[in-house]
C-alpha cells in the first residue's frame, strides 16, 4: 500500500512499505531561485525580489514544482530547501536581507551550490550587477547545463545582457528588465521556464 505524504522537507512523496522497509520517492520536480543580496540590491530592488519570489513560488506550485531559495554575495547560502509548504517559504523570504552573506557578487558560488541538488530541474538567477568572476560563473553554469538543469537569468540595472545570454540555457531565457519590473518578471518566470513541462 502506498500513500501520498509530505516528507521532512515539505516535498510530496509516495510512501510505501515492503517487507518492513519504507521507501520515499519524490514526485515533484525542484526549481531553485538564486538571488543576489549584495549591497547594490538594497532598497526597492530587494523588496521587488522578495515579492517576486513569493509570486514565483505560487506559480511553480500550481505547475507541480517545489521551490527552493538561495542567496549569493561574497559567498552563497541556502535560505530554504525546495518545498511546497507556502508558510515555510514565506517565513524564509520575509527574513531575507541585504548583506546576509556579504556585499560582493560571487555568482559562481551560487551556481556551484545549485549543483549540489541532484534532482534540480531549473535555476532562476536574479541579479543587478556583474559577477566577481564571469569566467567562473560560466564554468559553473556549464556544469549545471550538462546535468540537464535549465538556467533562466533576470538581470536589472548594471547586469550585462550579453553575459546573461551566455549564462542562460537559451537567449530567450535571459531577461534584462527595469528595476520596477523585477517583481513581475520573477513572478512570471515560470511561464517561460516551466510552462512547457507542466
Amino acid at each position: 500500500m502506498a500513500l501520498l505524504r509530505l516528507d521532512d522537507q515539505g516535498r510530496l512523496c509516495l510512501k510505501g512499505a515492503g517487507q518492513g522497509q519504507v521507501s520515499e520517492t519524490p514526485l515533484l520536480k525542484e526549481v531553485l531561485l538564486l538571488m543576489d543580496t549584495s549591497g547594490s540590491m538594497a532598497g526597492d530592488k530587494i523588496l521587488q525580489a522578495k515579492n517576486g519570489a513569493s509570486d514565483f513560488f505560487k506559480s511553480a506550485s500550481e505547475r507541480g514544482y517545489s521551490t527552493g531559495l538561495a542567496v549569493f554575495a561574497d559567498r552563497a547560502a541556502m535560505v530554504c530547501d525546495p518545498t511546497v509548504e507556502n508558510n515555510a517559504f514565506e517565513i524564509k523570504v520575509a527574513a531575507l536581507r541585504i548583506g546576509i552573506v556579504g556585499g560582493g557578487t560571487d555568482l559562481a558560488a551560487g551556481l556551484d551550490l545549485a549543483g549540489k541538488f541532484k534532482t534540480l530541474t531549473a535555476v532562476v538567477v536574479v541579479t543587478d550587477g556583474q559577477p566577481n568572476s564571469p569566467k567562473d560563473a560560466l564554468r559553473a553554469a556549464a556544469v549545471l547545463k550538462q546535468n540537464g538543469v535549465e538556467i533562466l537569468c533576470i538581470g536589472t540595472d548594471d547586469a550585462d545582457k550579453a553575459f546573461l545570454d551566455l549564462l542562460a540555457t537559451r537567449k530567450d531565457l535571459a531577461l534584462h528588465v527595469k528595476a520596477q519590473n523585477l517583481r513581475t518578471s520573477i513572478g512570471q518566470a515560470t511561464q517561460l521556464l516551466l510552462g512547457s513541462k507542466r
